[in-house]
């Protein structure tokens, strides 16, 4: 899996905060002792948020490698769907998981939260120190979760778009020294720089050469011309 481009950095504060209340009430509502959001990158899995709930023995950035991190959460995202345990130790794929056997989390249930661009974020979900199969009123609880947290990514996406063609436009709408002759242009910086290096600094667009039709036209007759030169010569 690549890099994960949602972080600590670029997701506000507020985001943060929002998606800490969420599974702290929810993980209330569930009675269960803990509610997490994991996030995967690249060649890791982390917990990117914890409920603030007694008896969570989950700590926020704790990781693990991706594949083969043993996680419950690791099962979740390659299903793509709903994972639902209902207790660990009565299953034979679970009941040596480390979560049961060492933190006594035998119940779990979450879902993967995807990003805008169709790829993996994490999961949300619950576990809980007993047998616990869950209702249909806390799947659909656990659904509207993931699905508030996907929206807060396409916002946070949205916004950096935003961001991005501000300082474009805000570029352009500058007064910029250009050189008369190589068409280089002078940064704040000083240094002169090619026009494409300018404008991939400014909107991050790469230039995609080409030839216009009057150019095109102008090196063919500088062509032709060339050729019938050296005819006469020879």
């Amino acid at each position: 899996m690549g890099r994960n481009p949602f972080n600590r950095e670029n997701i506000s504060e507020d985001f943060m905060g929002e998606w800490q209340n969420l599974l702290d009430e929810a993980a209330e509502l569930l009675g269960v002792p803990a509610g997490l959001i994991t996030r995967v990158d690249g060649d890791e899995i982390e917990i990117f948020l914890s409920s603030e709930t007694a008896g969570n023995p989950y700590s926020v950035e704790l990781m693990s490698r991706y594949p083969d991190s043993g996680w419950y959460c690791e099962h979740t995202l390659k299903s793509r769907g709903l994972n639902l345990i209902s207790n660990a130790r009565q299953d034979i794929e679970w009941k040596n998981n480390a979560a049961a056997v060492e933190l006594d989390m035998v119940s779990y249930v979450g879902m993967p939260i995807e990003r805008p661009d169709g790829e993996q974020f994490g999961t949300v979900c619950f576990l809980d120190n007993k047998e616990n199969a869950h209702n249909d009123l806390h799947i659909r609880l656990i659904h509207q979760i993931k699905r508030m947290i996907e929206l807060s990514l396409r916002i946070v996406l949205d916004k950096k778009e935003i961001d991005r063609r501000d300082h474009f436009i805000d570029g352009l709408s500058k007064i910029y020294p250009i050189c008369s002759y190589c068409k280089k242009v002078r940064e704040e910086t000083g240094e002169w720089v090619t026009v494409e290096k300018y404008v991939r600094d400014i909107s991050g667009a790469e230039a995609s050469h080409g030839i216009c039709p009057q150019c095109f036209e102008r090196e063919l007759k500088l062509i032709k011309g060339g050729e019938t030169s050296q005819k006469r010569e020879t």
